[in-house]
């Protein structure tokens, strides 16, 4: 729902630990000095700072946030938040690297469905200092997704969504499942395939 004067954009991602991993190496030099991931415990109440993506995922499973680093060592609003995908399985592996949370059932059958990237924020409530650094924020994390995703996301009908991102691990996974319910909600999704490039005959 839209809100006088604020500013959002959201992305639909599929990653794979391996592709959060990918992800935050590809941020990571750019926010060095800018900003930093942290979690919630909205029962204790508390923030807590981690050196990575990875790091932040292990601790809470579900999501992550990222804020500018403040003069006091902490962090200062508004976040981008990063919501992890969520995983039907029987994948030992994967369900290991997810926390283990989703297993398949005969009711429930082998699915995922997509996390995102996201914000919303008032720029107007800001500090001028806080509105140039987290355009910039902002910036350098979608920049950093789209390095390590691909837009190959559809419709089951064959239709390209552009406001959805799909890592190469999650990517590979999911086209290794021919029976693999994607979806968003109720929409019904699907990843396209890797297209080969067919040898040259003579090439050499």
């Amino acid at each position: 729902m839209f809100e006088p004067g604020s500013r959002s954009k959201q992305v639909s991602t599929f990653m794979l630990p391996e592709d959060e991993a990918a992800f935050d190496e590809a941020l990571a030099p750019a926010i060095a000095d800018l900003g930093q991931w942290e979690t919630h415990d909205q029962r204790a109440r508390t923030i807590t700072l981690h050196d990575s993506l990875p790091a932040a995922m292990r601790h809470d499973r579900t999501q992550a946030f990222l804020r500018l680093l403040g003069r006091d060592g902490g962090t200062v609003r508004p976040l981008i938040q990063y919501l992890h995908t969520s995983v039907v399985t029987t994948d030992e592996a994967v369900l290991a690297a997810t926390g283990g949370r989703y297993r398949t059932t005969a009711e429930r059958p082998e699915a995922m469905s997509p996390g995102r990237l996201a914000f919303k924020w008032f720029p107007e409530d800001e500090a001028d200092c806080v509105r140039r650094d987290f355009v910039v924020l902002a910036g350098v994390a979608w920049k950093a997704l789209q390095v390590v995703t691909s837009p190959h996301v559809e419709t089951a009908a064959g239709k390209p969504l552009r406001r959805y991102r799909v890592g190469p691990a999650a990517k590979a996974w999911a086209l290794n499942r021919p029976g693999l319910l994607l979806h968003d909600y109720a929409l019904r999704l699907k990843i396209r395939p890797i297209r080969r490039v067919p040898d040259v005959v003579g090439a050499g």
